[in-house]
């Protein structure tokens, strides 16, 4: 008997998990505009949520060039419905390839590519 509650309590616990994943969003609809005057990369991408503190977008990665230019973590998201962070780029040249990667702590990632101008 005691098995049978065990049982019942696992798969309870993995029953909410999953729903919990089902409602989560990926990031969608990533923009990438580059600032050569500054050398600053903006992005931002769709990403919904009930509560920036529990669902958020986590991290961003960038790269270029065949080398990794920049990894950013994040502990929450400001807004409900949408990501964004500009970051500086040092070394990052006209003509180069960058790809943005961003990771949500949920389920799933976006990535987008952009050359520089």
């Amino acid at each position: 008997m005691k098995l049978g509650k065990t049982a019942i309590a696992i798969f309870s616990a993995l029953a909410l998990l999953a729903a919990g994943a089902a409602f989560a969003q990926p990031p969608t609809d990533v923009n990438l505009a580059w600032d050569a005057a500054s050398s600053t990369l903006s992005v931002t991408a769709k990403h919904p949520v009930n509560d920036g503190t529990k669902h958020y977008i986590m991290a961003m990665y960038v790269s270029g060039g065949g080398k990794q230019l920049l990894a950013k973590e994040y502990g929450s998201q400001q807004s409900a419905e949408t990501f964004s962070d500009s970051v500086k780029l040092d070394g990052a040249a006209s003509g180069m390839k960058i790809k943005v990667e961003l990771v949500c702590n949920i389920m799933g990632n976006a990535e987008k590519e952009i050359t520089l101008k």
